[in-house]
């Protein structure tokens, strides 16, 4: 049984955050999209040197199978999933599929939306402390914005682990308050938290764009900085990025999640103009890609000699890649997969079971490798058969 709880309101307190929180997940297998950016003619993907090479390169990919350990589903448990904002794509998917999941292991579910409005987080929490639930699963909701709510889960003995989210401790947060997760989603390879999980993936993405313009990046640096998961992301990228002797950061410009549209194309294009020696562009998610940074780079007539590198690889910013419309390149790490873990992560909890490697990653995407021919990228691992044999459903 499922059940859909909002809290409605009636204006979008700290909307620039909410809106950049639509896509601080990352690309899916199972997803869609409405917004398209409007390009005009199709322009030609990059070449020459915006050819990376496969040197070093992700290609392979740091997917790998979740461990096959037996961990037999707990019985008769009910769990709440809080999402940031059932309206976005980035939402959307990891939360259905924790349902889908948690559906699959036999439990109940409620959905409890935050509808992009942080303000409406904590009294959901209580809503579901309220119901009974036995987990609760934050989707994009960090732990300070709900510290009282989870407190009182807490010493009602309620499970909790993020998708997305960032517990109270978190450096990022000053690392000073006590935790209130009760555990997170295993990433293996040594991760220990999600912020090292999301450097990383950062990382490898600058690694893209240094390979791709022979070491000499010049590049146009866009991001949220104060969404918690984008500042890691983009903390990564810089980092690597001054790995490079050859390369720079020739604008390095901050927007809000309510500039997404014609405010954050004319930023896009005004920069392009001021910067004529850049050869790179990094989009910090998939909707600034959209509706932002790719109709700029088409319009400036420079997409064959900018190497852009994207946001999570949702399958319309696949679509401009294929049709070489601003894009030429993503770093896809699952987001209906880490619906998925994040049950097993929450069995685990329940049953007092090890937590396992989920075995999420990521993998490098450009027209030359691992671009399905249409439609959303699908990962090489079967992780949902994976997961139910393990549970035993």
């Amino acid at each position: 049984m499922t059940l859909r709880l909002t809290k409605r309101s009636t204006s979008l307190v700290g909307a620039g955050l909410a809106a950049a929180l639509l896509l601080a997940g990352c690309g899916s297998s199972d997803e869609t999209e409405t917004a398209t950016p409007e390009t005009g003619p199709v322009a030609p993907a990059a070449s020459g040197a915006a050819a990376a090479s496969d040197a070093g390169l992700n290609y392979k990919g740091t997917l790998r199978e979740p461990a096959s350990t037996p961990r037999p589903a707990a019985k008769g448990k009910k769990i709440a999933i809080l999402s940031a904002g059932q309206a976005s794509i980035s939402s959307s998917v990891p939360v259905g599929s924790a349902e889908e999941a948690a559906k699959a292991i036999g439990w109940q579910t409620a959905i409890y939306d935050v509808q992009l409005n942080p303000a409406n987080a904590p009294a959901l929490v209580r809503q579901a402390i309220a119901a009974g639930v036995d987990g609760i699963i934050l989707q994009a909701v960090d732990c300070p914005g709900v510290k009282g709510p989870l407190q009182e889960a807490k010493a009602k003995g309620i499970k909790v682990i993020g998708i997305y989210s960032f517990d109270c401790n978190d450096p990022v947060f000053g690392g000073t308050d006590a935790p209130l997760f009760t555990d997170r989603i295993n990433f293996g390879d040594g991760v220990t938290n999600y912020g090292a999980f999301t450097e990383k993936y950062g990382a490898d993405q600058a690694k893209a764009v240094i390979a791709a313009t022979g070491g000499k990046a010049k590049v146009v640096f866009f991001n949220s900085p104060t969404v918690t998961v984008l500042k890691y992301t983009g903390k990564g990228f810089l980092d690597e990025l001054k790995k490079c002797t050859g390369c720079s950061v020739v604008a390095e410009i901050e927007f809000a999640g309510s500039e997404l549209g014609p405010n954050l194309q004319q930023k896009a294009t005004t920069a392009l103009l001021q910067h004529p020696e850049a050869n790179a562009v990094k989009s910090p998610y998939t909707s600034a890609t959209l509706l932002g940074f790719a109709p700029a780079v088409v319009q400036s007539g420079r997409a064959q000699k900018l190497y852009v590198m994207g946001g999570e690889g949702f399958a319309p910013e696949l679509d401009l890649l294929r049709a070489g419309q601003g894009v030429n390149a993503v770093n896809i790490a699952p987001s209906d997969w880490n619906g998925w873990a994040s049950v097993d992560t929450m069995n685990s909890l329940f049953t007092g079971a090890p937590i396992v490697d989920s075995g999420l990653g990521w993998q490098l995407v450009d027209k030359g490798h691992n671009l399905p021919k249409s439609g959303p990228f699908v990962p090489p691992v079967k992780f949902k058969d994976i997961y139910k044999k393990a549970w035993g459903v």
